[in-house]
């Protein structure tokens, strides 16, 4: 006769398989498939959007016959939108419904490109496209509101690393789709397919479940103002100082410093300001907060100019770099989930995400000692680790962010998470760009070197365009990788400070 003794590893063994069998027989319901499928809906469009625009440009400007600075605000005016008013999006759905915030906004964003598919001049779409730039940023703030709400513990984590990876696929094949369509239809045609699907994402909101803090706070109007001026002249700062305008530039960069730093001292001296700095005081938070920015603006330079690269440095035509990139593509739509499951399993969020911030840190720097050292090949390997280390920072720093944000504030910290992206997407971008040029002209000159950075290499020998960009491709990727350790460091040190401070309050 066994004893009990003997029975419990096998009762403590059935129990888990049970919760298991369990917890996949439960199933997400209607109004969870409904929120994943709008944010999802959203992610496709809006990659779709973006790349369609960028290859539409010269047929736009010529069928509406627009100048430059026209054209400039055709590109300009939706980031504009977006940046300046997520914040204020994911506040006003804390206060009046996250799904009501959500369907206003796909309205809005539907309606805006809808209207692009059928104006008649350049100013009525640019009006248009200013006003899908006002709906996307509900959608970003909102969003990931709804994601939160709708979803909890590993649910959460899986919800969060399916975005991750649809905006992997949409990096992979968004170019080539939107390349299609735009083929197909022309860019008319693209704005009215893809109004088309937006009325899907709008559908969707209907079967959300509506939140909104349980204690609404008064919507800060000034706060409101001084962040939309603020952020206004930041953004236009950095056009202008790319332009070559340094004066005017400089100037909005420099009102930008003053309007946002009169933003903060107000946020910390009124009892309900649009932004709560209080957000940052617990250190895990703010650790988590670097991870999810740098995930997007760490990468943004890289994937921008990598074509060039490849073009410039080793010959390849535009097909044959597109195949070459699947190596830091496919690994984000394919990495999010498995580090998902993997968390979802016990492992440490924190310790995957500091390795992953270490990890694309060394990516960067040996691809800058192999930018012009022997075949293209060589340099796949740390493209492919870079991915790898993208997709989990992806899978993992929205979720882990939103998880630790009480429930009356999730719009809030949504928007402080977009907004800082795009900030910080659109600086390091202009970083990059502005880096690569001055490094290119060190070797050659500024007028050779305006002409390799946009891929020009008519009329240029091999060696003086092998020599030039990779000097310079070597020295903002060397660059990134410092910043990607600053940042490691910076989220390391911020953990363990949060968990400090997490064991004196319970003291």
């Amino acid at each position: 006769m066994t004893s009990p003794v003997q029975h419990a590893p096998a009762r403590r063994l059935a129990a888990r398989l049970r919760t298991r069998r369990a917890a996949r027989g439960r199933g997400w319901t209607a109004r969870q498939w409904a929120a994943l499928f709008c944010v999802l809906s959203g992610y496709v469009v809006g990659t779709l959007t973006a790349s369609g625009t960028a290859i539409s440009l010269p047929s736009i400007s010529a069928e509406l016959q627009a100048g430059p600075a026209a054209m400039q605000w055709f590109v300009t005016g939706y980031l504009l939108a977006t940046t300046c008013l997520v914040l204020i999006a994911g506040a006003l759905g804390d206060r009046f419904g996250r799904r009501l915030v959500l369907r206003v906004a796909a309205c809005v964003y539907t309606a805006g490109i809808a209207i692009s598919a059928i104006a008649p001049t350049i100013v009525l779409l640019n009006v248009a496209r200013i006003s899908a730039g006002v709906g996307s940023a509900g959608l970003m703030a909102c969003g990931a509101a709804v994601l939160t709400t709708s979803f909890t513990g590993s649910d959460r984590v899986k919800a969060f690393a399916l975005c991750g990876a649809a905006g992997g696929i949409g990096m992979a094949i968004g170019p080539s789709a939107a390349g299609w369509i735009v083929d197909a239809v022309g860019w008319r045609g693209t704005f009215g397919v893809l109004a088309a699907a937006s009325l899907l994402m709008v559908a969707s909101t209907f079967l959300i479940k509506e939140t909104r803090a349980e204690k609404p706070r008064p919507f800060d109007l000034l706060g409101a103002g001084m962040l939309i001026v603020g952020l206004s002249l930041l953004l236009l700062g950095i056009s202008t100082m790319t332009s070559g305008n340094t004066a005017v530039g400089g100037g909005q960069l420099v009102g930008a410093a003053v309007v946002l730093t009169l933003f903060i001292v107000r946020a910390l001296r009124v009892s309900a300001p649009l932004l709560e700095l209080s957000l940052l005081r617990d250190r895990i938070t703010s650790a988590w907060l670097i991870s999810a920015v740098m995930a997007t603006a760490g990468m943004t330079g890289f994937t921008v100019y990598l074509p060039t690269y490849l073009l410039v440095v080793h010959g390849l035509n535009a097909a044959a770099a597109g195949t070459w990139m699947l190596a830091f593509t496919i690994p984000l739509f394919v990495v999010p989930m498995i580090v998902s499951r993997w968390v979802n399993r016990g492992g440490s969020a924190p310790k995957i995400a500091a390795g992953c911030l270490t990890l694309a840190a060394t990516a960067y720097l040996t691809f800058a000692l192999l930018a012009t050292v022997g075949e293209v090949w060589v340099a796949l390997i740390p493209t492919a680790a870079l991915g790898f280390a993208i997709g989990s920072l992806t899978a993992l720093s929205d979720a882990q962010l939103m998880s630790r944000i009480d429930h009356d504030r999730i719009g809030m910290a949504s928007g402080l998470l977009n907004t800082m992206r795009s900030g910080a997407t659109s600086i390091v971008l202009a970083l990059f760009g502005a880096g690569l040029v001055v490094a290119i002209a060190a070797r050659v000159g500024p007028q050779t070197a305006d002409r390799l950075a946009t891929g020009d290499v008519a009329a240029i020998s091999e060696s003086v365009a092998v020599d030039g960009f990779g000097h310079g491709w070597t020295l903002v990727l060397a660059g990134n990788g410092v910043l990607m350790l600053a940042a490691a460091a910076a989220f390391v040190g911020l953990i363990l400070a949060g968990r400090r401070q997490a064991e004196r309050a319970a003291a």
